[in-house]
């Protein structure tokens, strides 16, 4: 069965997570204006992909990630000729060839994948299919398609994750004016392939079979021609064929009650939209559990709020997710289900093991634990071993009617607290990131002397914030403009002079105001001093929203550095920061110019 649906109206970052989520299969193709990429699931992993149109290929990449030489390539493109009917994938050629080994081509694969999910990312218009008979195994073949996850390794969250990452790092530096080639180009063919297709036809996806494991002659792969889907893609029924499953003991109303439970909790937003809750800000969480009922329901609600959920019911799986989410600087929540057994894996014992193991390995990591209601002392043994929150999940040895309802409440209470403590550790991480930076600003300052070097320093603090920032040098009858940062067209952030500006202090304005009072100025203003004689030169922004910024030497305004958004929304500014910056600035100044009066005085 095939379903198709809409990027419009839910984003590639949801359907990868539901497909995940629900443990998927088959092949997941995408078609927009740029052509058709296709990533292929196995049980809600990753197994391979085909970069758009074909347009990245294995051997290429390969080539450029220094895990084999061009000649190297060359010599198993010829040895897939000669072996005609009898070849095998490029990759598995490499391997008895002795050129690679399994490991660094399982490297190069997740990179091809990694590339087509960021190129996948970026998409905000287009169709998608999944289609569960594209992709088949022969009853002979010794290497089923559902064993390559396992692999593979390839979790289709870490994977989404490290996209995320690079699409978001992609999008800054083209912010930023930086040049950011396309993947193509990039890996662009280092041998004229003679096999390729012609630019536009759907390419030979690149699986976990070729890297030369089983029985490769036996993988069939069904790439049948583009289909007519007889159904649309619905997140509720998929939902529904997952609870039937898991609770299966109730009555088919119950069962819909919590399915439409679930279904409100799935996003249905595309394009822009499902990438703002990510915000370049990758949140991770890690459900340690057997219980199916509760992996699918915590990753469905939570990835609503852009959260990666990763389940997993392994210790050193569990280890291994740790580590790569450490690795690109995240520090997920780990949430403990509750014991399950009196022995085995989620007994009281094993729990209180694992969690003493975590803490010890990973002090950083903040631990949430699960519990019955009725286990009072497990719950109080829990904030002993320092866990962050306990949350009583009810109970299915009993199943009563009101079990789904209590279950719905307890998901709900807990993605409420999830969501909380993330905002939290939002808002330290920005406070900890502006010290660094205010830090970094302050040292910066204490190593310059010049009145131009100084106030050029905090005209570039402020337009790091602002998308035009202006020096403005005080006289005694004017202000007149020095350097500028952000007033050429298309967002240039390169500074030009700012000489032909002169504003007037003769009128009463929000500029002899902050000369007055000495005080900062960050607010919306219609000032006619200024619409009439700085929006009258720069063009005036957006909104009126805008910075005054003082330098003040031995208590006297000497520079006022202006700040506004341009043509982007005024969001919150924390201005305390540029306030401390610019007193470090009039202080250098002061220094310096009492180290300039002391040297004459000596030279005299």
């Amino acid at each position: 069965m095939a379903f198709t649906g809409d990027l419009e109206q839910l984003h590639i970052v949801d359907i990868i997570q539901l497909l995940h989520t629900t443990r998927k299969s088959g092949t997941f193709s995408v078609k927009g204006d740029r052509g058709e990429s296709r990533i292929i699931f196995s049980n809600g992993y990753i197994v391979g992909a085909s970069h758009l149109n074909n347009s990245v290929r294995i051997g290429t990449v390969m080539v450029k990630m220094n895990i084999i030489t061009q000649a190297d390539l060359q010599q198993a493109l010829d040895a897939q000729k000669k072996a005609g009917k009898s070849r095998k994938p490029l990759i598995a050629t490499l391997i008895e060839m002795g050129k690679t080994g399994h490991e660094e081509a399982s490297r190069a694969l997740k990179k091809l994948i990694e590339m087509t999910v960021v190129e996948l990312i970026g998409w905000t218009r287009g169709t998608f299919t999944l289609d569960a008979n594209d992709i088949a195994v022969t009853q002979e073949c010794s290497y089923p398609v559902g064993a390559m996850e396992q692999t593979m390794s390839l979790d289709a969250q870490m994977v989404l994750m490290d996209a995320l990452r690079i699409f978001d790092e992609r999008e800054r530096d083209r912010q930023n004016g930086k040049q950011t080639p396309l993947f193509e180009e990039l890996f662009a063919d280092v041998i004229a392939l003679e096999h390729a297709e012609k630019s536009g036809g759907r390419g030979p996806v690149i699986t976990a079979d070729d890297l030369g494991l089983g029985d490769l002659d036996h993988l069939e792969r069904r790439i049948p021609q583009p289909v007519q889907a007889s159904e649309t893609f619905d997140p509720a029924e998929i939902h529904r064929q997952k609870i039937r499953e898991t609770l299966a003991g109730f009555s088919p109303e119950k069962q819909e009650a919590f399915v439409l439970f679930l279904d409100r909790s799935t996003p249905r937003m595309g394009g822009q939209d499902a990438l703002a809750r990510h915000d370049c800000r990758i949140r991770a969480m890690i459900l340690f559990s057997e219980d199916e009922l509760v992996k699918h329901s915590v990753m469905t609600i939570c990835k609503n709020e852009g959260v990666l959920v990763f389940a997993t019911d392994g210790e050193e799986e569990l280890y291994r997710i740790i580590d790569q989410c450490l690795l690109i600087r995240t520090v997920p929540i780990l949430v403990l289900d509750s014991p399950m057994t009196p022995s085995g894996l989620l007994s009281e014992e094993q729990i209180v093991g694992l969690r003493q193991r975590v803490r010890g390995r990973y002090p950083q990591v903040p631990l949430i634990q699960m519990t019955s209601p009725e286990d009072y002392s497990f719950a109080m043994q829990a904030y002993r071993d320092g866990i962050r929150a306990v949350f009583p999940k009810p109970s299915r040895k009993e199943p009563g009617a009101a079990f789904i309802d209590d279950t719905m409440q307890f998901l709900e209470t807990f993605n409420a607290y999830v969501m909380a403590f993330f905002g939290e550790q939002r808002e330290r991480a920005e406070v900890d990131s502006r010290l660094v930076g205010l830090l970094d600003s302050v040292a910066k300052l204490r190593d310059l002397s010049e009145p131009q070097e100084v106030s050029l320093a905090l005209l570039q603090s402020v337009s790091e914030i602002f998308e035009r920032s202006i020096t403005l040098v005080v006289r005694p009858a004017e202000l007149v403009g020095d350097r500028a940062i952000g007033l050429q067209a298309g967002g240039d952030k390169r500074t030009t002079s700012a000489a032909a500006l002169k504003i007037p202090l003769g009128l009463p304005s929000v500029f002899r105001e902050v000369l007055e009072k000495g005080r900062l100025f960050y607010n919306e203003s219609d000032d006619m001093v200024l619409k009439e004689h700085l929006f009258a030169g720069i063009g005036a922004p957006l909104r009126q929203t805008v910075l005054l910024l003082p330098i003040k030497v031995r208590g006297k305004v000497v520079i006022l550095t202006y700040g506004d958004f341009g043509e982007r929304e005024a969001p919150p500014v924390q201005t305390d920061m540029l306030q401390v910056l610019a007193h470090q600035a009039g202080v250098v100044l002061e220094n310096a110019l009492y180290r300039k009066q002391f040297g004459k005085a000596n030279s005299k």
